[in-house]
């Protein structure tokens, strides 16, 4: 009986810190803005492993103030020809100019004045 109380204690205490860090681990909401939500569709499935679910940067350089630090434009052109010396790979073959824009927006947008 004591061994039940136990396990059942110990799945309780797993299962809230389960909660715990997907609640510390999420990003941002969905934007309402079309080109947003698309944007952050990209980078859920492109850039988060590095740059972290919120834009903190994990293994990549955090987005905070990205827009102080460089145009639209230059933003862009990382995205498509990726940054040569780094782990930052080029998506000019995998994402259309649209898609780039979009997530050069999200990241802008959103996670660049989130954290």
């Amino acid at each position: 009986m004591m061994h039940r109380a136990r396990r059942a204690a110990a799945v309780g205490v797993l299962g809230l810190a389960a909660v715990g860090l997907a609640a510390c681990t999420s990003g941002p909401p969905t934007p309402t803005d079309p080109v947003l939500a698309k944007g952050q569709q990209i980078y859920n499935n492109r850039c988060q492993a590095c740059h972290g679910p919120s834009g903190e940067g994990l293994t990549a350089p955090a987005f905070y103030g990205i827009a102080e630090r460089m145009t639209l434009e230059q933003h862009e052109a990382v995205i498509a020809q990726g940054r040569d010396g780094t782990r930052m790979p080029a998506f000019a073959d995998s994402l259309s100019q649209d898609d780039i824009e979009a997530v050069a927006r999200y990241e802008r947008e959103v996670i660049g004045v989130r954290n």
